[in-house]
């Protein structure tokens, strides 16, 4: 008899122990031999509440040294900076004139997407044709062909992920004729959207912007400051269609019988570096030879939203991305 209850105690507790164990791998405890899940995080647009309009300008400043990502101390690159509160309504630091001439490269895409979303619905399709001819040599781009079908919403994935100079200029003459009529040149097209995009900045508030095109190509009387930047960022912020885009790091597309990848050229976005920051949700990159390598980066936390702004970063390396996180670590 003591034989039989002992048995059955023996077996009582092995059946505690294999539920125990089959809880705490599911629990994650031995969850560390799994695969990890990765949940895709979809940004909501910012409520338009959110954004302050006023702006304070406060006294020029800068931030003391600190620690960057690896943890070694090493001094800001760019030549002019910012950083902003938008639900505080003001710039927490600032390097340079705020409202001075900065020349944008290709973040002047954040314009030209929210100008295209203006005039046409993201549903709308256009067949890439003659704007091609637009593309400047040497451009980056997102693999347009001519007789490629595209919709708006693909245009502006083209433009804020692989920064296409070809998608601009598509969108530019698609929306010039959106606007003008369907008879218009390219180039004929192409200057009537630039025209919107001014008006545009007008309307936004942007005093210290002039556009001479719709992909960033550095020209003289193409610029814009730190400050408008600013006001326009706020406004993508609020745009779900641009906002969807800005903070994701890649995507398949399909065009015709071609698959395309487009990976986002803001490196903040990608989770495998050691530069991703979990709390990026965009903006843009840009880069030309005068304007050097800048960024503008929106964080989004619990209780605030910070934009962060970098110009004239030493050209084709990491030193923009380095220069961002230390001033967002140090906010």
């Amino acid at each position: 008899m003591k034989t039989i209850v002992k048995i059955e105690i023996a077996i009582l507790v092995l059946v505690v122990l294999v539920a125990t164990t089959m809880t705490l791998w599911d629990e994650g405890v031995f969850g560390l031999l799994k695969e990890p899940v990765l949940k895709e995080r979809t940004p909501q647009p910012i409520p338009q509440e959110a954004v302050v309009q006023e702006q304070t300008l406060p006294q020029e400043s800068s931030p003391e040294e600190e620690q960057n990502w690896t943890g070694e101390a090493r001094e800001l690159t760019a030549k002019n900076w910012f950083a902003y509160d938008v639900r505080r309504g003001e710039y927490l630091q600032t390097q340079g004139d705020i409202h001075g001439k900065l020349y944008p490269a290709s973040i002047t895409k954040l314009l030209t997407c929210y100008t295209l979303l203006s005039c046409m619905d993201p549903e709308d399709t256009v067949t890439v044709g003659d704007a091609l001819t637009l593309v400047k040599e040497g451009s980056s781009v997102a693999d347009l062909k001519e007789g490629d079908v595209v919709t708006v919403e693909q245009l502006v994935c083209a433009m804020m992920l692989p920064s296409g100079n070809d998608a601009a200029q598509v969108a530019a003459v698609a929306g010039g004729r959106t606007i003008g009529g369907q008879t218009l040149s390219c180039q004929e097209a192409a200057a009537l959207f630039v025209e919107q995009m001014n008006t545009m900045a007008e309307e936004l508030g942007m005093e210290d912007s002039h556009f001479a095109n719709a992909d960033g190509w550095h020209d003289e009387n193409h610029y814009t400051s730190m400050h408008d930047l600013v006001t326009l960022t706020q406004k993508v912020l609020t745009n779900p269609v641009m906002l969807k885009y800005t903070s994701m790091s890649s995507a398949t597309v399909q065009l015709g019988d071609r698959e395309l990848e487009w990976k986002n050229t803001n490196m903040l976005l990608h989770e495998k570096l050691d530069i991703y920051v979990p709390s990026t949700i965009g903006m843009k990159t840009g880069y030309t030879n005068a304007a050097g390598d800048c960024l503008v980066t929106a964080f989004f936390e619990t209780d605030r939203i910070l934009l962060v702004g970098v110009f004239g970063c030493p050209t084709l390396s990491e030193h923009r991305y380095l220069d961002t996180i230390q001033i967002y670590n140090s906010l």
